[in-house]
């Protein structure tokens, strides 16, 4: 389970008012089966912690009024998941952004193998906007950010890795190597360099901060940065990249690397 969290956090609750939130229960199963008839990955964050995973949607029992999901390889990712009280899903269908509130998961068993199942979400947010949507960056040979610092008459180079990336913008470990962490606080002309892709410049904008204890007892803050006004270039270049994560993904899920 990883140790990351977003430049746009998932929030507790979702809003029912919202029009782009479902509440009626056949629309909620419908979006559900649809998830999984794509084989799409789930992104489940633990609320409370810093911490997600991936599985996928392997039935939606009407019936019984209960969604069954992939178990996890890790047998402590799976008691974490176990532990929490409540989760939130997220996953894209259709270039379409899905999240909703996942009651508390049990153990079980689908067509004779380990499975998690829990109560079906009450409310689901189905937006169309890619934006919303972050995916984790590799935590070995982490994507690197490089910011220029303007120091007097001095210029230095400051490389932060990569927390998660999004077209909205990116998750950054900083291990108090910037010299301002204000919320609002803006770094112009950042270099991403992202693998197969390329290059990618955008400004940045620091939207929250984090601290973080590690195992090891040292502290660093996570920093959630947004794009300030990106290219179409930059934004094609996420895309992509983002694409690629999740081919990668979905093919180490269904066991073929």
């Amino acid at each position: 389970m990883s140790e990351n969290q977003s430049p746009m956090e998932p929030v507790d609750d979702i809003d029912p008012d919202d029009p782009y939130t479902l509440t009626a229960p056949l629309e909620i199963q419908s979006v559900l089966r649809n998830i999984k008839l794509s084989k799409s990955l789930v992104h489940v964050y633990v609320l409370g912690q810093e911490a997600s995973a991936i599985t996928t949607v392997l039935d939606i029992d009407s019936k019984e009024n209960r969604l069954v999901v992939d178990s996890f390889n890790d047998p402590a990712v799976t008691q974490q998941v176990l532990r929490a009280r409540k989760l939130i899903g997220q996953a894209t269908l259709d270039r379409i952004h899905v999240k909703f509130v996942c009651p508390p998961l049990t153990s079980c068993e689908f067509e004779g193998k380990p499975a998690l199942e829990a109560a079906m979400p009450t409310a689901l947010s189905y937006l169309q906007r890619r934006d919303a949507y972050r995916i984790e960056t590799p935590v070995v040979n982490p994507v690197m950010c490089t910011i220029t610092l303007s120091e007097e008459s001095k210029t230095r180079k400051v490389r932060l890795p990569l927390a998660d990336i999004s077209i909205g913008g990116i998750g950054l470990y900083d291990e108090q190597q910037l010299p301002e962490h204000s919320i609002g606080t803006i770094y112009e002309d950042c270099q991403i360099a992202l693998p197969d892709v390329g290059n990618l410049t955008a400004a940045l904008r620091i939207q929250h901060v984090t601290d973080q204890t590690l195992t090891n007892g040292k502290t660093r803050l996570r920093l959630g940065c947004a794009f300030v006004n990106p290219s179409n270039s930059a934004i094609n270049m996420v895309q992509r990249y983002v694409g690629r994560l999740e081919r990668e993904l979905l093919a180490k899920k269904r066991g073929f690397v």
